[in-house]
């Protein structure tokens, strides 16, 4: 039976009756839909784009980009080996190429629109937000026939779909379909809570050659100052007392942009639903509240800083964690630290086990090591559903787990591999959900992926 699924169910089914969708959306059915803008979903596209497949991709906003864009994160959470040996290729090599270590929102919107238009096969649709999803029941399992979107003058359409990659960052089409999911740390049986928001800011006037020649590890605590970028500061802050509830500053990031302004990702916000607006504008409204004091402590105590003064704050929060979903594995903390690749990998991380704090005492439990592991292709197929991937934080990783594997090199990597996974389902006819216990497929999933240069496989002595 087919059903329809979403907050404005019925309002919608009376807008589009028997009539189907507005003419701006009517089309023969995509190939693929990709929804969401983020970096996830733009390698998605392009890969399967690159693959042969005609692809649909969905962003809610205007720009592509994600939190790169939206929420000012101006540097990479890069996965590199213990040694500082390359580990990832494949699209994320080109965006960084392009890109660099560090690079200003509207210097990735660009790179990400730039990939996009050199992709005939992919058609791009900005400014609409998934609504709903029409599903089909098959025993057990369940699969998407099409998704439905507002766009952000109120129009109503939707989007048939043979195929769909989920890479909202938390999940939203896989939960409105029914995919079940985990909130938070859920998993630990503590509560259902998340690490903490923030809300990215810029600041102008800091003299970077000084915040060059003066870090000191001793007294600033771990962490160091390059030509783009700073981080550490932890020691200095332990000094800072917040003033608004239920804020945390820990440690500074700190990026410098071309024009000189200085990017800030401090402000730690505890107790926010990522999930609900209302929240998010509540950790913003706390944030910004927070933040003179932040500036007064830092003109007085970090060089560099004395003459600084406030720039300007970025459009969104920045949202760690919300859904964590069941999928056919899942990566776990053990996987992380012990540096697991397994057989059907398709890409390697190693970011540290970071996780921003969930509560006000919370301490941090795992030192900031790096250990090479691979991400599972079955952690991207949700349980139940058979033509949907993951490619986002929210695939299926418990809490701790996701405080590696969260990080946008990782998502990109994936949205890479849902792409060419993606069209393998096209032209063999597997369901995703059969591809994920189906060796032939991982076998020709991953010489796909070293085809175009990720890389798959890790060693002391080196990659390949």
């Amino acid at each position: 039976m087919l059903r329809f699924v979403g907050a404005a169910a019925a309002m919608v089914a009376l807008v589009f009756g028997l009539c189907g969708t507005p003419a701006a959306a009517q089309s023969s059915s995509p190939s693929l839909l990709v929804v969401g803008g983020t970096p996830a979903g733009v390698a998605a596209a392009v890969a399967a784009a690159r693959d042969g497949v005609d692809t649909t991709l969905v962003a809610k906003g205007p720009e592509l980009g994600g939190i790169l864009t939206d929420a000012m994160m101006d540097q990479w959470d890069l996965n590199v080996a213990p040694d500082g040996d390359t580990i990832q290729g494949g699209i994320f090599r080109q965006i960084h190429d392009a890109l660099g270590d560090a690079f200003t929102p509207q210097a990735a919107a660009d790179a990400f629109a730039a990939l996009v238009a050199r992709e005939p096969r992919i058609r791009l649709i900005t400014n609409a937000r998934v609504i709903g999803v029409i599903t089909s029941d098959e025993g057990s399992d369940r699969s998407i026939s099409a998704v439905r979107f507002r766009s952000t003058d109120g129009k109503l359409f939707e989007i048939p779909a043979a195929r769909v990659i989920d890479a909202t960052d938390d999940g939203d089409v896989a939960a409105l379909a029914g995919a079940r999911y985990d909130l938070g740390r859920q998993d630990t049986g503590i509560d259902d809570r998340t690490q903490a928001v923030t809300l990215m800011f810029t600041v102008r006037g800091v003299d970077w050659q000084r915040v060059l020649a003066t870090y000191d590890a001793a007294r600033f605590g771990p962490g160091g100052a390059l030509d783009r970028r700073a981080w550490g500061y932890s020691t200095l802050l332990a000094a800072y007392h917040p003033h608004e509830p239920g804020v945390l500053v820990r440690d500074l990031n700190l990026g410098r942009e071309p024009d000189g302004e200085v990017t800030v990702n401090a402000i730690d916000v505890l107790g926010i639903d990522g999930l609900s607006d209302e929240q998010r504008l509540r950790a913003r409204t706390l944030s910004e509240a927070e933040t003179p004091y932040l500036l007064a402590f830092l003109r007085e105590r970090l060089p560099g800083f004395a003459d600084m003064t406030m720039g300007r704050f970025a459009a969104d929060v920045y949202v760690r964690e919300t859904r964590h979903f069941a999928g056919y594995e899942r990566l776990t903390a053990d996987d992380v630290w012990n540096g697991a690749i397994p057989k059907d990998s398709i890409g390697l991380s190693s970011y540290p086990l970071d996780l921003h704090p969930v509560t006000a005492t919370d301490a941090q439990a795992y030192a900031p090591e790096r250990h090479v592991y691979g991400v599972p292709f079955g952690t991207m197929v949700p349980l139940g559903l058979t033509n949907v991937l993951l490619a986002s934080p929210s695939i299926s990783a418990t809490h701790v787990a996701a405080g590696s594997a969260r990080v946008i090199p990782t998502t990109i990597e994936e949205g890479e591999a849902a792409g060419d996974a993606a069209a393998l389902a096209a032209h063999h006819g597997w369901t995703f959900a059969a591809m994920a216990g189906n060796a032939e497929a991982i076998t020709d999933l991953r010489a796909t992926l070293r085809g175009d240069g990720v890389i798959l496989s890790y060693r002391s002595t080196g990659r390949t």
